[in-house]
């Protein structure tokens, strides 16, 4: 019986730990607060043109500081976006991405 007694606390305990960590997660934060992000294959000084490939509606983001990643704001999951990329180096390009590849912003509470 005490061990029955003694696996059931470590059972809440454990739940009560995974409770805890599962606030961290984006996936707990409502649509309104994501953010999403995506890396590009190098530094980029200017974006534009940023929309769905398959709806054609423009989405709102931004280079991130460092020009390595682009954050998208009110981004639909599982969809194919694109948009032209200015690079430092002096070059363009038309960028698609899947949606494989844009991942949730992870902010600290």
């Amino acid at each position: 019986m005490k061990r029955l007694i003694f696996l059931f606390g470590l059972t809440i305990i454990g739940t009560c730990a995974m409770a805890q960590d599962t606030k961290q997660h984006t996936n707990f934060l409502p649509d309104g607060m994501r953010n999403f992000q995506f890396n590009l294959e190098k530094p980029a000084k200017r974006i534009s043109d940023l929309h769905y490939d398959k709806l054609s509606s423009p989405l709102k983001g931004v280079l991130s500081p460092d020009g390595t990643k682009v954050v998208l704001e009110q981004y639909q999951k599982g969809n194919r976006i694109k948009l032209n990329v200015e690079f430092e180096d002096g070059t363009s390009k038309e960028v698609t991405q899947s949606p494989c590849f844009i991942d949730p912003v992870v902010i600290e509470l």
